[in-house]
Parts: structure tokens; C-alpha cells; sequence
């Protein structure tokens, strides 16, 4: 019994086998054909793209035959609306970022003159009530101002 079983079996392989081939070897016959008839369908829907991408970049005569002096006019009208608010809106920039520099500088000139001031408190100058110490610029030495 086992043989039989075993031996239908090895049947049932061979005829499997068989049929897998025979439908291989018929798909590959008809696959050049397939090929053949799905590059031509390729090729038409290439063309018909090409053609449809050629239409839409050519200029329209019939819409620039439309486009009256008052369209052109408007155009250029916006086109300097928005050159002006763009100029405005750079320089209100420049004003923010200016008045934000000369904080800073304040800020530092500040701290300098403090600095100065500590350091020469604590260096020994006489300083009066009526006597401010002040740092000449020009020079670059301190000089004593009476008020």
C-alpha cells in the first residue's frame, strides 16, 4: 500500500511539473507579443503627452488677443503697489533695527561710564560734590569739571 501511494505521489509530481512547463513555454511565446502591443500602447500615451504638454506651453493667441491696455495698465499698477509696500516694509526694518543698535550702544556707554566711575571711587581721587570726574574723549585722559 505504501508503494502505491508513494508511486502516485511521484505521478502526481511529474504531471505537475509538466503542466508548469507547457504553460511556461506558452507565456514565453506569447510574452514577446504582449511586449510588442504594451511598448506601442507606451509609445501613443508618450505622444499624446508630449502633445498635451506642447499645447499648454504655447502661448495663447486668443487670450493675448484678450488682455485689453486696461489689464496691462492694472498690472502694472499692482506690480507697483507692491514694489512701494515691499520698500516700506524694508524700511520700517531698518528703523526697528537701528533704534535696537543704538539701545545697545547706549546700554554698553553706560556700563562703561559706571565702570569708570567705580574704579575711580575706589582709586583714591579726591572727589568733591561740585567735582564730576569725566573722560575727554579727544584725549583719552580724565579731566575734573567744576559745576
Amino acid at each position: 500500500m505504501k508503494a502505491n501511494t508513494a508511486a502516485t505521489k511521484i505521478q502526481a509530481n511529474f504531471r505537475g511539473y509538466r503542466v508548469r512547463k507547457q504553460l511556461k513555454e506558452s507565456t514565453q511565446r506569447r510574452r514577446p507579443q504582449q511586449q510588442q502591443q504594451q511598448n506601442h500602447q507606451l509609445q501613443l500615451q508618450d505622444q499624446q503627452r508630449n502633445q498635451q504638454k506642447q499645447e499648454h506651453t504655447k502661448p495663447k493667441d486668443h487670450l493675448l488677443k484678450r488682455q485689453s491696455t486696461r489689464e496691462a495698465l492694472e498690472e502694472k499698477s499692482a506690480t507697483k503697489i507692491q514694489a512701494g509696500i515691499r520698500g516700506f516694509l524694508v524700511r520700517k526694518r531698518q528703523q526697528v533695527v537701528q533704534a535696537a543698535a543704538t539701545r545697545i550702544q547706549a546700554g554698553f556707554r553706560g556700563f562703561k561710564t559706571r565702570k569708570l566711575l567705580k574704579q575711580n571711587a575706589f582709586c583714591g581721587f579726591p572727589c568733591d560734590s561740585d567735582e564730576t570726574l569725566r573722560l575727554d574723549r579727544r584725549r583719552g585722559r580724565k579731566r575734573r569739571f567744576r559745576f
